[in-house]
């Protein structure tokens, strides 16, 4: 961590890059804050600092859009304001199509953060990518919890329980630094059904990237089999060749026993005829 000019520091300025940091290297990296503020001489900053919390998964991945995705996240907000103010007018056909965009819009953007922690080599479970989704659910239903989210210092995940504001009780660092009553920015943003269709091209485009790398393993085996029947049948025709050859042996013998066979009636019927004309002759003496 950069060392700070003792003017300059703040609690939220040590929170920011602290929270920036891969879940395995914040609690080194906020005790050595905490001691440099206090070599420092101040003591009650080097306290607060102490007290940080390391983020849990999900609100670090949130911390993640936040940094990387500002724009989205900004498209988050845009569209729970819009949503508030068409259940307000109560436009069901409106409220309809916006709640299609919203889960669009939340599923991709929980769907980039794990592909954002899985670059940072720190994948996310099921379970975790999941409270993400709830985290940014929350973020569209109350403008304090999307504030909570864009600040970037997220401790904890946030739940939406209904019409009640969410909870964020302790789930920022240096709360009162964070963006629930700083301004956002002017700019202009493509609407949140273009995000929407963006991120689900992006995510189709890379489930065709898997489909052709799993076409590409096919052919290849497709290669191996067809390699290893030209040899079977190669194998095949030799068999073949040698079981002709072999009933062709067959057959002479069959010959040779039909010739042998005739042989052996005609020498059994010379026997016998002279063994009659050998009782004859001494028949006669």
């Amino acid at each position: 961590m950069a060392r700070l000019k003792p003017s300059k520091v703040t609690l939220a300025s040590i929170a920011d890059p602290l929270y920036a940091l891969a879940p395995a290297e914040f609690t080194a990296a906020r005790n050595a804050a905490a001691r440099e503020v206090k070599d420092a001489a101040d003591l009650e900053l080097a306290k607060r600092v102490q007290e940080l919390r390391k983020p849990s998964p999900a609100a670090w991945a949130v911390n993640l859009l936040a940094r990387q995705r500002a724009e989205e996240l900004e498209q988050l907000a845009d569209l729970g304001v819009t949503m508030r103010e068409a259940q307000e007018e109560l436009d069901r056909a409106q409220l309809a199509e916006l709640t299609r965009q919203r889960r669009a819009l939340v599923n991709a953007l929980a769907r980039e953060a794990s592909d954002l922690a899985t670059e940072a080599r720190h994948n996310l479970t099921a379970t975790v990518v999941d409270e993400v989704a709830k985290t940014l659910q929350a973020a569209l239903n109350d403008p304090s919890a999307a504030a909570a989210v864009r600040s970037g210092r997220l401790v904890r995940g946030l739940e939406a329980t209904g019409i009640e504001p969410v909870d964020l009780t302790d789930a920022v660092a240096a709360p009162e630094a964070s963006m629930v009553s700083a301004p956002r920015p002017a700019a202009d943003r493509r609407p949140v059904r273009d995000l929407a269709a963006a991120r689900a091209a992006k995510e189709a485009e890379k489930r065709a990237d898997e489909a052709e790398l799993e076409v590409r393993g096919i052919e290849r085996s497709i290669s191996d089999v067809e390699t290893r029947r030209a040899r079977l049948e190669a194998r095949l025709a030799d068999l073949e060749q040698q079981v002709n050859a072999l009933e062709d042996e067959v057959r002479e013998s069959d010959r040779d026993l039909r010739s042998l066979g005739r042989e052996r009636d005609r020498a059994a019927r010379r026997s016998s005829d002279l063994r009659s004309e050998a009782d004859k002759l001494r028949e006669d003496r």
